[in-house]
């Protein structure tokens, strides 16, 4: 119906019963000078048209009702005696707003109706003896084109309201999609951080106990590793949830871990005791920021699987171009695990999965071939050159 102020609303319907009511008194007064003499007073006809403009001011509450109203005042502008049609000027306002606010083709029949009724009012007594078959004719073109204009502005109503349904909906679902891929983030990230780093942690306590009950001096390389890894968890826990929260665009925000941290993350493997062996060979190669953060990531887990699930001796990192992309692959001599069986409640692997998938390649994990022979993790990723 309408949205805006209550008053700049009212202002609105105003000026249209004032236009309504002038445009019908022109109409009214043209066509009794046209019937003069006339023995009815003119100013029951004025009246009545300027009553049938009024209702307009409640169009918005009652829509249908108007249109019966003024409908009802023109059959009684008939009845009184009082000529011509001008008279419908309001009515045909009420009826064209009627159709083109309405839902359905229910309010075009409704309206329709009433367009019938009033028209048919001059082929009745007492005008039926003095007709005017040719202003008869033109007032029901006119109320025709009126209806056909009304239905118009309805169906593209419906259509624009339609679009606009379908555009929220999608914008939601894709709100929606968003949110599920940053929490889908969140998780891996949290994941990655902290599993790697709990799981380094747990390792040197048990190297500290056993360290402790042979001999006080041995405990403390353990403990001291543990202070280190605590402190390195916590600065990236810190940067992953900074990166949560709103900040300004001048804020400082600590770099994403990538290719150049990938010795230190070997060394905290090794200060655990697995013994680490790294083949990088990607010299001369631009590896984008969201690629280094997918191999660091992806190395993390591999190694954190590698302590707390392999029960391996040591440990393969490579990592080279080929084509325009870059392969990693982390490889152990561990245990290995049964085929179909995933590690870490899938967790680890999936979150390896999504972040070959991300940037644009693949991964694949599973036992060595041969029996006993430790468990490879291997992925590609694009460069996109």
């Amino acid at each position: 119906m309408g949205t805006g102020s209550p008053a700049r609303l009212f202002a609105g319907d105003a000026a249209l019963a004032a236009t309504a009511a002038l445009a019908g008194l022109a109409g009214v007064a043209a066509e009794l000078r046209a019937a003069h003499p006339f023995p009815a007073p003119p100013a029951g006809a004025y009246a009545i048209t300027v009553g049938a403009a009024a209702l307009l001011l409640a169009r918005r509450r009652w829509t249908r009702g108007v249109a019966v109203g003024t409908t009802a005042l023109c059959v009684l502008y008939h009845v009184l005696g009082y000529p011509g049609l001008a008279v419908a000027t309001p009515m045909m306002v009420a009826c064209y707003l009627l159709v083109a606010s309405g839902r359905s083709r229910a309010e075009l029949l409704f309206g329709a109706v009433l367009m019938v009724v009033v028209a048919s009012l001059p082929l009745l007594p007492p005008h039926v003896e003095r007709i005017n078959l040719a202003a008869v004719f033109a007032a029901e073109i006119g109320m025709t084109a009126v209806l056909t204009v009304a239905d118009a502005a309805r169906s593209r109503r419906l259509a624009a309201e339609e679009q606009l349904r379908r555009i929220t909906f999608e914008a939601r679902a894709e709100g929606e999609r968003r949110l599920i891929e940053e929490r889908l983030a969140i998780a891996r990230e949290l994941h990655d951080v902290l599993a790697h780093t709990v799981t380094l942690i747990g390792v040197q306590a048990a190297a500290g106990l056993d360290a402790l009950d042979r001999e006080t001096g041995g405990a403390r390389p353990a403990l001291t590793t543990i202070r280190a890894a605590t402190r390195e968890a916590m600065a990236e826990l810190r940067s992953t949830v900074r990166a949560l929260r709103d900040r300004a665009p001048a804020d400082p925000v600590e770099p994403q871990p990538g290719l150049d941290q990938l010795t230190g993350l070997v060394e905290t493997a090794r200060s655990a005791g697995l013994e680490v062996t790294l083949d990088e060979d990607i010299a001369g190669a631009a590896v984008p920021a969201a690629v280094g953060l997918a191999v660091y990531r992806i190395v993390q887990e591999a190694l954190t699987n590698v302590l707390r699930h392999a029960e391996a001796a040591s440990v393969t990192v490579r990592l080279w171009r080929e084509n325009a992309a870059v392969l990693v692959e982390v490889v152990d001599d561990g245990k290995g695990t049964a085929a179909g069986e995933v590690p870490d409640g899938g967790h680890g692997m999936i979150g390896m999965r999504e972040r070959a998938r991300a940037a644009g390649g693949s991964f694949e994990a599973g036992p060595v071939p041969a029996p006993g022979c430790g468990f490879a993790v291997r992925a590609r990723l694009p460069l996109g050159e």
